[in-house]
C-alpha cells in the first residue's frame, strides 16, 4: 500500500495509481503503514528523505504543512 503525499490517504489496492482521495498521482509514493506519521506536503524536502515525525507532531518542521496525523 502506499500513502498519498499529498494528503495522506493511504491506498487500498496495492496497484493504486492516484489517490483515490485527492487524485494525486502515487507514482513514486513511499509504501508506508498507516502508523507512519509524514509531512503531506510532496515537494517537501522531508518529504523526498521520508522522514518519520514523532506521532504528536501535527506539523512539518521544514515547510509547516500538517503532518499525516493531522490530515
Amino acid at each position: 500500500m502506499k500513502n498519498c503525499t499529498n494528503c495522506g490517504q493511504q491506498s487500498y489496492k496495492v496497484e493504486s495509481k492516484f489517490c483515490l482521495k485527492c487524485g494525486v498521482s502515487l507514482e513514486g509514493a513511499p509504501s508506508a503503514a498507516p502508523d507512519q506519521n509524514r509531512c503531506t506536503n510532496a515537494d517537501c524536502e522531508a518529504c523526498k528523505g521520508n522522514w518519520n515525525y514523532p506521532d504528536d507532531a501535527r506539523f512539518c518542521d521544514t515547510c509547516g504543512a500538517k503532518t499525516t496525523f493531522n490530515s
